[in-house]
């Protein structure tokens, strides 16, 4: 089932899209049902598909040195999963698992090349957000690496 454009506003990575870009990618896009304890994908499997989540719980997972398990990432509404496998076409380092009834947005990289191709900005306008995302990311690092490890914290 194809996704309704209003839902992709929802996801910040296609939050500066304008409205032609987000009818290309909602067309494109696929709208996937998991029930209860249903894996989305798993370490090895194929990277062709990413996922947005629109609604319920994910948990994304991996496995340590020890063979413990390691949660990695738990995304929120809009939340990206899976996308660097997809973008890099390599088999997924982790697991995701639908912890209740959930809803996904299923992207895969043929849905971003049709939208760079009918629409290229949109890839000015998702860089726009990645950068933003990296830029908030190094400031967090810069900021617990300039912290002085004397100072006592409440």
């Amino acid at each position: 089932m194809a996704c309704d454009p209003i839902e992709s506003r929802h996801i910040p990575l296609f939050g500066l899209l304008d409205d032609e870009e987000v009818a290309v990618l909602a067309s494109q896009v696929e709208l996937r049902k998991f029930a209860a304890r249903q894996r989305i994908y798993k370490i090895g499997d194929a990277g062709g598909q990413a996922y947005v989540l629109m609604s319920g719980a994910v948990h994304v997972t991996t496995f340590d040195e020890d063979g413990q398990e390691v949660l990695v990432d738990s995304p929120g509404h809009g939340a990206l999963f899976g996308f660097a496998s997809m973008l890099e076409q390599t088999t997924h380092q982790t697991n995701a698992m639908a912890l209740e009834e959930t809803v996904c947005l299923e992207v895969d990289r043929n849905d971003i090349t049709i939208l760079l191709q009918r629409k290229p900005m949109a890839g000015m306008d998702m860089l726009t957000v990645l950068a933003r995302q990296l830029h908030a990311h190094q400031q967090l690092v810069r900021d617990r690496a300039n912290r002085n490890p004397n100072e006592v914290i409440d």
